[in-house]
């Protein structure tokens, strides 16, 4: 059995990437961390079998995302997952992906980019030549990361952002949908707008 923890957005993507890899529906059981009986992950806890099953971890916050990681790696001792990649993703040369990192259809990686463990890359991605983009951050649908750009860890890129040439983004950055960064970005900051700028009080942001 294939264990999704989370069954928001995110749990649904890789379920359905799964699927385009030759899993089938019946093979994988989405767990709803919200729902009251799973509040303390007893179901997973009972049912998954570390010689068989497989655990991916279904929740974008990546603060959250890490904790159930370190938890279940902990509890189940449940294997590393190789990189899931779409078919239609386009891996080019000298391009290291660390175990756990999804990436979904249409996008393109590389040359000379290395992405670390439990990275999420959505689709239509075009992440250039040298990047680096550490653990635990995400790449939102439809952004370009120009060559050079290194994310630290704990990162969200809202979807369709671009990111210049040879610009930094710190740890535990947040940028809003749509934004152009055009200059390099502290850590534990909330960026968003062209050019993108630090805000305090953000309004709704979608990633």
């Amino acid at each position: 059995m294939i264990y999704i923890y989370g069954s928001g957005g995110r749990g649904i993507l890789i379920k359905e990437l799964l699927i385009r890899l030759g899993k089938r529906s019946k093979e994988i059981t989405l767990i709803d961390d919200f729902k009251k009986k799973f509040k303390k992950t007893n179901y997973l806890l009972k049912n998954f079998n570390k010689k068989k099953d497989y655990l991916f971890i279904g929740i974008s916050n990546p603060k959250i995302q890490k904790e159930k990681y370190t938890f279940f790696k902990k509890k189940l001792k449940n294997r590393e997952n190789k990189p899931l990649i779409d078919p239609n993703t386009i891996i080019k040369t000298k391009t290291k992906i660390g175990k756990n990192t999804i990436i979904l259809e249409n996008s393109s990686i590389g040359p000379n980019v290395t992405l670390a463990k439990n990275v999420f890359v959505g689709s239509r991605v075009v992440i250039n030549h040298d990047c680096n983009i550490d653990s635990f951050s995400t790449i939102g649908h439809g952004c370009n990361l120009a060559g050079n750009v290194s994310v630290k860890k704990n990162c969200i890129i809202g979807i369709s952002s671009t990111i210049q040439q040879r610009i930094n983004i710190g740890s535990n950055v947040t940028i809003g949908s749509a934004s152009n960064v055009i200059n390099n970005c502290k850590g534990n900051k909330i960026y968003y707008g062209n050019p993108a700028k630090i805000k305090k009080k953000p309004s709704v942001l979608s990633f």
